[in-house]
């Protein structure tokens, strides 16, 4: 890599390294890139696509399987999926999850919000 900072324009209300960003700020950001923030230099669009593609792998869903009456989904709650699905609750809501909030909760609640928001 060229040693460019990636650079963003931040495109909603964000909190990114305990700072609070307004609509509009533009910032320099190491850690992988959200739907709030676009791109504004080639180091950025990198970042991006690599995010971009690590989220292809792995797609949000509501609900992949059938559940048995006794299971509670808690079999697929890995610590990375489970970790990504907190960060995007985070983003969406502005708050975190509760902390035995379930990943397929995480999943439902995050789907329902980006059905209402259009996303």
């Amino acid at each position: 890599m060229s040693g460019e900072k990636p650079k963003y324009r931040v495109l909603r209300l964000s909190h990114i390294h305990n700072n609070l960003w307004p609509e509009g700020s533009e910032i320099e950001y190491d850690g992988e890139p959200g739907t709030a923030l676009e791109p504004l230099n080639d180091a950025a669009k990198a970042a991006k696509a690599k995010a971009k593609h690590k989220s292809d792998a792995a797609p949000v869903v509501v609900d992949k399987k059938p559940l048995d009456d006794d299971d509670e989904g808690g079999e697929d709650d890995s610590g990375d999926d489970l970790d990504k699905l907190r960060e995007d609750y985070e983003v969406l809501f502005n708050e975190k999850p509760h902390h035995n909030t379930s990943a397929k909760t995480l999943r439902e609640k995050i789907a329902e919000k980006r059905i209402a928001l259009g996303a």
